[in-house]
């Protein structure tokens, strides 16, 4: 203790001289457990300014933090995986394109299981083999299918977006509705696409079906000016027992869909995730076992003696009227997975951890029920963080140097918590603490350090 660079101080050798060993010790312990505070208070402060300035949000803590949320009990998952493929045909596991004639059989399976709404999170932009049959199966069930058209822009440097529309084979029977979730930039870790919110509508400007780009993709006429909407947005208008000629009505003349909490105009949602892959409550059937429920109809049906598809009651209940989202699950840990990265990756968001067609089924479980992310603050939030960030300043003479930094830690904290509980009780009220939580830790990090560096040089 003698040969430190504290022994050295001239305060330490009087109290020592004094014979105040205690107080001297006691002096030292608040002494290091306040530097720890200070260093420890400037370290989330850098690291709440670092999130702010990286657009991070602070629902993305607060949906981690909340976990899995409650369903409407109206959306289900019908997922095409590696076995689904290779009992279809094990000729081509790996297919580039999703079978036509697959979806057709799983579109049969889900009107036999007594579904109300299919969705095919598949790309039906081009004629493909099978289209025949799909048709067939979507005129024979009877029941609406919305599938996913590819959405870009007709000139890279235009700005001016354009919709190729569906395939000219599938027009009339498959209601059409774009699938982008490319959303955001790479976040943080991230080498993919961060998905946080959910755009319902497109509107198409300058048709072009000739020239250097997008080079006549279909052929398809597409009028200018029209309104197209998401696959998700579809879906839940849908399963409100519209119709489609209704929902392009509304849409072009900015009506009301009559979903909930659904404000116009419908530019997009923040999704308010229900859970994270695997934990989120939506029931989930594979195509394989719909295959192979299956397999003795179509058998039958290959020796002229028809037979209906008799559905297993475990998974009849899965999908049983409800809105069934069908995607596929293979190619899990490769580039072209349909997979992308949510704030359940939060912190880091350094891999994919969600399948596509979970966060279009989350997306409509969200519209169907209403319950949205609600961002509260706004404003106010600026006006708190000026608050508090004055409390800081004037306060730091009413309380002892450690007491202070730790109680003004310990209101962040609560803020935080707060911020949780909140949004865990509402299921979507999202409390924005990100300035008022920042300011008072930039404030106390500036007091105190320059008020420790200030004794630090006079003691020595």
């Amino acid at each position: 203790m003698a040969g430190s660079p504290r022994a050295k101080r001239p305060w330490y050798r009087r109290a020592t001289a004094e014979g105040e060993d205690h107080e001297v010790l006691s002096h030292l312990a608040r002494s290091m457990a306040y530097e720890v505070a200070v260093v420890a208070v400037t370290a989330v402060s850098v690291s709440v300014i670092l999130f702010v300035i990286s657009a991070g949000q602070f629902e993305d803590l607060y949906l981690k933090l909340r976990g899995s949320a409650p369903t409407s009990d109206q959306v289900a998952l019908l997922t095409i995986g590696e076995e689904g493929l290779y009992l279809y045909n094990a000729d081509d596991v790996e297919p580039e394109v999703t079978p036509r004639a697959l979806l057709g059989e799983l579109v049969r399976f889900c009107a036999a299981a007594g579904a109300e709404v299919v969705v095919l999170d598949v790309l039906l932009d081009r004629p493909e083999d099978g289209d025949e049959a799909l048709v067939a199966a979507i005129e024979e069930t009877g029941m609406p299918v919305v599938g996913a058209v590819r959405f870009m822009l007709t000139d890279p440097e235009s700005g001016a977006e354009f919709a190729p529309g569906l395939s000219p084979s599938l027009e009339g029977a498959v209601v059409a509705g774009f699938a982008n979730l490319q959303e955001e930039e790479p976040y943080l870790f991230s080498e993919t696409m961060l998905v946080r919110k959910a755009p319902l509508t497109r509107r198409v400007g300058t048709a072009r079906l000739s020239g250097r780009w997008p080079l006549n993709i279909i052929g398809a006429e597409q009028s200018d000016d029209t309104v197209i909407p998401s696959i998700t947005l579809a879906a839940a208008f849908l399963k409100s027992q519209g119709t489609p000629e209704q929902l392009h009505d509304l849409l072009q003349a900015g009506g009301e869909l009559g979903l909930k909490n659904l404000e116009r105009p419908y530019d997009g949602v923040l999704i308010n995730f229900r859970g994270p892959e695997g934990g989120d409550g939506i029931p989930t059937v594979r195509a394989a076992s719909a295959l192979r429920t299956m397999g003795m109809s179509a058998l039958a049906g290959t020796m002229g003696q028809p037979m209906p598809i008799e559905v297993p009651e475990e998974l009849a209940q899965a999908l049983r009227g409800r809105v069934v989202v069908i995607g596929r699950v293979d190619k899990v840990g490769r580039e072209n997975a349909d997979r992308f990265a949510t704030p359940y990756s939060f912190p880091t968001f350094a891999r994919p951890d969600m399948a596509g067609a979970r966060i279009q089924a989350q997306v409509i479980d969200t519209l169907i029920s209403g319950r949205h992310v609600r961002p509260v603050g706004g404003t106010a939030a600026w006006w708190l963080a000026l608050l508090l960030s004055g409390s800081v300043y004037f306060t730091r003479r009413l309380f002892r140097d450690d007491v202070h930094v730790v109680g003004w830690s310990l209101i962040g904290l609560g803020m935080v918590g707060t911020g949780v509980l909140v949004f865990r009780l509402t299921d979507g009220l999202s409390l924005q603490v990100g300035p008022p939580l920042g300011a008072a830790l930039v404030m106390l990090t500036a007091v105190h350090v320059v008020g420790w560096s200030f004794e630090e040089s006079r003691r020595t």
